[in-house]
């Protein structure tokens, strides 16, 4: 299932702080040139410049193919968006060097990845990245960071945890389900917190996900 910060995206609740919003608005203008391609993207279009790819064909998808084969030419693209994708890669190190080998010059991708976050498959789920995880992932394909922190803060890590906690391990299905949607309805008025927290000098510590902005 995709994860509930996708959920939240698609529904218009966004939950990104202003430096993961200030991060997307420079992939939006640095790529003014040129196509963004949204990888694992739809089925909803978080803005209307954004090209879908997507590894199964549904509505809202624009292009079928992997992260580890994507359909463009060497230095061909002049943006990429990724968010929530790279958990689900088991290599995602091949996936960032893709990423790399389409991008033109000066090109940008904006990524945004699980740190605190439950199992959650599309197909599968391997791992989650730290702050610095996430940079030395980019880092490593060659790439150089223009900016990065906490995407969704510590208190949407920590409703969301204990909203999985009660449908995973509370008995009887009904029970279960109740639990975690109380939990998820109180969670609402603390999540207010995050509007300070997610931008606290050591909120990428328990943060739900970071992003980074990464220039070729």
């Amino acid at each position: 299932m995709p994860s509930l910060i996708a959920e939240c995206l698609a529904k218009g609740d966004d939950l990104r702080s202003s430096a993961a919003h200030a991060a997307f608005e420079s992939l939006l203008e640095r790529a003014r040139s040129g196509p963004i391609v949204s990888i694992g993207g739809g089925p909803a279009r978080i803005h209307p410049r954004l090209v879908n790819l997507n590894i199964v064909c549904a509505n809202g998808v624009d292009l079928v193919a992997t992260a580890y084969r994507l359909p463009f030419a060497d230095a061909s693209i002049a943006g990429l968006h990724c968010e929530a994708v790279l958990e689900h890669l088991e290599h995602p190190d091949h996936a960032v060097a893709e990423m790399m080998r389409v991008l033109e010059p000066g090109g940008v991708v904006f990524a945004a990845t699980p740190f605190l976050q439950p199992y959650h498959a599309y197909p599968d789920h391997y791992q989650n990245f730290t702050l610095s995880g996430h940079r030395r992932l980019f880092e490593r394909a060659g790439f150089s960071i223009a900016s990065s922190g906490t995407c969704v803060g510590p208190t949407f890590a920590l409703v969301d945890l204990a909203a999985n906690y009660a449908r995973e391990f509370t008995p009887g299905r009904w029970p279960s389900r109740l639990l975690e949607r109380a939990i998820r309805i109180g969670g609402r008025a603390l999540r207010l917190l995050d509007v300070r927290l997610r931008h606290h000098e050591r909120s990428s510590l328990l943060c739900s996900s970071t992003f980074v902005l990464a220039k070729k």
